[in-house]
């Protein structure tokens, strides 16, 4: 066991999803309250034009309340947002909102392009008959019968029996695998229906056009083929004149302008491994993105059921030992969109990708705009706070390859806390390279990670066991840890006599750049 005798916290953040059905239901200020009470670590979208400017008002909601109720230190927000573009997906609608099917029983269903009604499944009013709503036209070009459309990630399978055009309205007849009930909002998918990100629908182009507005920490960038067109997605979303990124920053060009305090930089990209293709692709882009989206769901509609827990291990060490933040999607806690309870498996499952080393576990809307919301949260960080004592003494359990110096100051500075019981690892990181290292080797000390611009600083609090602060650019490095101290007192609640190992594996007051230390201290 540990030998830190503060309360335990959980290091695993929670992604917590949201649609513009929430925006909908209730004021944006409301919003903005409840996510922070619920202790939310961060937020997932997918990101539609008219949802653009709603997320800008939002984090400046939330950073009100943060600042005039909380009281917490960062004016710009706590709370990461994590994008995705809208891309080709298949959305079901039903009658009523719920329907109930027969294994073998004959079945119509329209198939028709609505990005709006595909997005917002719930915003308008319910078909007379069960549809299948397309984001894009040109998803269903391969469609034929005996194609077999997957509905929710594997609940049951649709069999297509007919398929006619009658004035360019595609008609399916379709049977059921088994008994199943079909409920408005279920994910479709099909090997006949295109999920490739390329060519962008037009919706997609606008938000990539607007650089997503710069409200955008991580993007999470699916349906991409090669290595050439991810490429040039990212171009797309840098600023001009950015100059070009690095192995250890591949999207934020780091500069001058990451000791500005205000400068907006461009958001983090997140490959998603989605379907045996992407994971096959991942090699060959890893060193182009900052991290890595495991959605276990919709793999394992392209690989064998039993082989997704090796290959969750196998990529979560990969990312671990390759510094990439790494998130996992798997329905989590998925019964308590209808039920006030968890079962025993999902929490299970959550509690073992936390043990695996993921940074982030994704709670999807269904679950999250449920009724049960507010218990979904509170569940899922006792259960992250229960797993807390295996991690932290088995944070070792897996050899770590030291690759460079770098490495060797990280790891050493993590043994040196575990030994002498540091409340915490201070880091002085520009880009955030440092916080990533420190917690890709799943330390059981809390990182709390200084940073000169509150787009860093937010970024790095979707990272495992990271908290992140600012400071000023202008102070000199040996006023630094003084700095540091008087902010861990005021706003961290740390004690005097609180040790601390703080650690810079890029600057110190040897060399303006390209040195390292770490060095043991106590508040006082």
């Amino acid at each position: 066991m540990s030998q830190n005798k503060h309360p335990i916290t959980p290091k695993t953040k929670l992604l917590w999803s949201l649609s513009m059905s929430s925006f909908e239901r209730q004021k944006r200020s409301a919003l903005a309250a409840q996510l922070c009470e619920l202790k939310i670590d961060a937020l997932r979208f997918n990101v539609t034009p008219a949802l653009l400017p709603q997320l800008q008002a939002l984090r400046e909601d939330i950073a009100a309340h943060l600042r005039s109720v909380l009281h917490r230190p960062t004016p710009a927000g706590l709370l990461p947002f994590v994008c995705s573009l809208v891309g080709r997906r298949a959305r079901l609608r039903v009658p009523g909102g719920s329907v109930e099917l027969n294994a073998g029983e004959p079945v119509q269903v329209i198939l028709r392009t609505d990005f709006d009604a595909c997005v917002y499944p719930d915003k308008q009013p319910h078909p007379s008959g069960i549809e299948i709503v397309l984001s894009g036209a040109d998803m269903s070009k391969n469609l034929k019968v005996g194609s077999q459309l997957t509905v929710s990630y594997g609940q049951t399978i649709l069999e297509v029996t007919q398929l006619e055009t009658i004035a360019d309205t595609i008609r399916l007849k379709v049977v059921a695998s088994q008994p199943t009930q079909l409920l408005s909002g279920m994910d479709i998918q099909s090997p006949h229906l295109s999920r490739s990100l390329l060519p962008l629908l037009p919706e997609d182009d606008e938000v990539l056009s607007h650089r997503f507005m710069q409200v955008a920490d991580y993007v999470i960038i699916h349906g991409i083929h090669s290595k050439e067109d991810l490429l040039k997605l990212k171009a797309r979303v840098l600023p001009e004149k950015a100059g070009q990124g690095s192995l250890r920053h591949p999207s934020i060009p780091v500069g001058p302008a990451v000791r500005d305090s205000k400068a907006t930089l461009p958001p983090r990209w997140i490959w998603k491994v989605d379907s045996q293709e992407s994971l096959e692709l991942l090699n060959q882009v890893i060193d182009c993105v900052d991290g890595v989206l495991l959605s276990r769901s919709e793999l394992g509609l392209s690989v064998p059921a039993n082989s997704l827990p090796i290959i969750q291990k196998e990529l979560i060490a990969h990312c671990n030992q390759s510094a990439k933040i790494v998130i996992v999607a798997s329905e989590l806690m998925y019964s308590m969109r209808m039920n006030p309870n968890p079962t025993r498996a999902e929490v299970s499952d959550m509690a073992n990708a936390a043990a695996d080393g993921a940074d982030a576990l994704v709670l999807a809307e269904e679950v999250t705009e449920g009724p049960f919301g507010a218990l979904v949260a509170e569940m899922s960080r006792d259960t992250l706070v229960n797993a807390a004592p295996f991690l932290e003494a088995n944070w070792n359990r897996v050899e770590f390859k030291v690759k460079t110096d770098e490495d060797a100051i990280a790891y050493g500075a993590l043994k040196v806390a575990r030994d002498i019981g540091a409340r915490a690892i201070v880091c002085l990181t520009e880009g955030g390279y440092t916080a990533y290292r420190l917690a890709s080797l799943r330390t059981p000390v809390d990182i709390i990670a200084i940073s000169y611009n509150e787009n860093i600083m937010r970024q790095l609090n979707l990272v495992s066991a990271v908290q992140g602060m600012t400071i000023e650019s202008s102070l000199p490095f040996d006023q630094i840890l003084a700095e540091t101290k008087l902010k861990l007192l005021q706003s961290f609640g740390f004690n005097k006599g609180d040790k601390i190992v703080f650690v810079s594996l890029t600057a110190s007051s040897v060399s303006a750049r390209n040195s390292n230390i770490f060095t043991v201290q106590e508040i006082d």
